[in-house]
C-alpha cells in the first residue's frame, strides 16, 4: 500500500536561510514536536496498542499537541515558503494531523492509525529537502523499545542520519527483516546520496552491503547497479553553480532512460534532482529556467516513486502548471500529471475516477493549454 511504504526518503539541498527570529521560532516549534512524537512511537509501531481504548486519552493528547505546534509552524514567516514544495508539504502534514485527530475522536482508530503511519516519512521528506540547522540527540527522540525498522523511521524523521544508517544496516543483517531488504537499501542510498555525499565511501559501503549473507539476488543486482552509478559520480568534476541546472537536466534525462538490457540510473536521478534544487535555491534562475527546473523535478520524481513520499512528483508538476500556465513546460507537466493520476485509478479504463479529481484535472488542463486546448482524457 502506497501510504505504508517504509522509509521513503527524499530529495536534497535547499539552503536558503531563515531570518534569525523566524529560524528560532521554527526551531522552537520543531523541538516541541519531539515529545509527542516520541510518546506516540510505540503506538504507531503497534496497531493493537493504538486502538486499545485504555490508551485513547494518551494518544489523543499527543495528537492534539502535534496539531497545535505544527499549525504554529504554518504561521511563521520564512524564506523557505517561497521555495518549491515547502508550503505544500507543511500543509499536507497539517491536513494529515487534522484528519487523524478528527477520525480518532469519531472512534475510527484503525483509520487514524493508518493515516498517522505517513507522518515520519513526510517529516523526513521535508527535512532532507531543506537544510535546517536543528539536530536532536538520540535520547530525545527515540523509544529504545522499538524494533530496528521502526526506530530507523523516527531517526530519519528527526534528522539523526548517522544513527539511522547504522540502524538500517543492523536491520539488513537481521534475517527477520529479509522481506524489507529492498526498502532498507533504498533508504541507505538516499542517506548516502542526499546527506553524506561522499561517493567513494558509498561505493565501499554498498560493496560491503552487497555481500550481506542471505541478500536476495535481485537486491544484490540492484546494489551492483548503484555501485556503478556511485563510481561514475566519484569521477565527476566539481559542478559550478552556473552549471547546476544544465548538469541536473543531463543527469535526470540519462538517469530516466531505460532499455531492454538496462534499468534507470537511480544514482543519476538522485544527483540530478539535488542539483536542480540547488539551482532553484540560488534565486538566480530566469523565468524560463525556473519553469524548466520545476518540470524536471516533477518528471524525475515520477521515476523515483519508490524512494519518496507519495505524490511528491505530482506536487512539482502541479506547481509548474500553476506558476507557468500556457507554456511548453506546463503542457509537458500536465501530460505526465494526468497520466499518473489516471493510472492511480485502475479497473475500468478511468471511469472510476472521482468527479472532483476529474474537475481538478480539467482545471489544470485549461491552465496548461488555455481554454482552447485539446479535449480532456477523462
Amino acid at each position: 500500500m502506497k501510504n505504508q511504504k517504509l522509509l521513503i526518503l527524499a530529495l536534497a539541498a535547499i539552503t536558503a536561510p531563515l531570518t534569525l527570529s523566524s529560524a528560532e521560532e521554527v526551531q522552537s516549534s520543531m523541538q516541541k514536536l519531539l515529545e509527542p512524537l516520541k510518546t506516540l512511537q510505540p503506538f504507531l509501531a503497534d496497531e493493537d496498542k493504538f486502538t486499545d481504548s485504555d490508551n485513547a486519552d494518551t494518544i489523543e493528547t499527543q495528537i492534539l499537541a502535534l496539531r497545535k505546534d505544527f499549525h504554529t509552524i504554518e504561521t511563521i514567516p520564512s524564506h523557505y515558503k517561497s521555495q518549491p514544495g515547502f508550503q505544500e508539504n507543511i500543509q499536507n502534514v497539517a491536513e494529515l494531523l487534522d484528519d487523524t485527530s478528527r477520525r480518532f475522536k469519531e472512534g475510527r482508530t484503525e483509520y487514524a492509525w493508518w493515516r498517522l503511519q505517513r507522518l515520519p516519512t513526510d517529516c523526513f521528506s521535508c527535512h532532507a529537502t531543506y537544510k535546517v540547522t536543528s539536530h536532536y540527540s538520540n535520547a530525545a527522540a527515540i523509544d529504545e523499545s522499538l524494533a530496528p525498522l521502526e526506530k530507523a523511521r523516527f531517526l530519519l524523521a528527526t534528522r539523526q542520519f548517522a544513527e539511522a544508517k547504522a540502524t538500517l544496516i543492523q536491520a539488513l543483517n537481521d534475517p527477520a527483516y529479509r522481506l524489507y531488504d529492498d526498502q532498507v537499501l533504498r533508504s541507505i542510498l538516499l542517506v548516502e546520496t542526499r546527506i553524506s555525499k561522499d561517493p567513494k565511501e558509498s561505493v565501499a559501503l554498498f560493496t560491503r552491503l552487497s555481500e550481506t549473507p542471505g541478500l536476495p539476488l535481485d537486491d544484490k543486482h540492484t546494489t551492483q547497479r548503484w555501485i556503478k552509478g556511485l563510481q561514475a559520480w566519484s569521477k565527476a568534476p566539481a559542478i559550478p553553480q552556473s552549471a547546476r541546472l544544465s548538469t541536473g537536466e543531463s543527469l535526470i534525462t540519462s538517469g530516466a532512460s531505460r532499455g531492454i538490457d538496462f534499468q534507470q540510473d537511480d544514482v543519476a536521478l538522485l544527483r540530478g534532482t539535488a542539483l536542480v534544487h540547488d539551482a532553484l535555491e540560488s534565486g538566480k534562475l530566469s523565468e524560463p529556467q525556473r519553469r524548466k527546473a520545476l518540470y524536471l523535478l516533477g518528471y524525475a520524481y515520477t521515476h523515483l516513486s519508490q524512494f519518496f513520499t507519495e505524490g511528491w512528483g505530482e506536487m512539482y508538476l502541479e506547481k509548474c502548471i500553476e506558476d507557468f500556465p500556457n507554456t511548453q513546460e506546463a503542457k509537458w507537466a500536465y501530460n505526465i500529471y494526468s497520466d499518473t493520476v489516471i493510472d492511480d485509478f485502475t479497473g475500468s479504463g478511468g471511469s472510476t475516477i472521482p468527479d472532483e479529481v476529474k474537475l481538478h484535472l480539467e482545471d489544470l488542463r485549461k491552465k496548461a493549454y488555455g481554454e482552447t486546448g485539446f479535449s480532456p482524457k477523462v
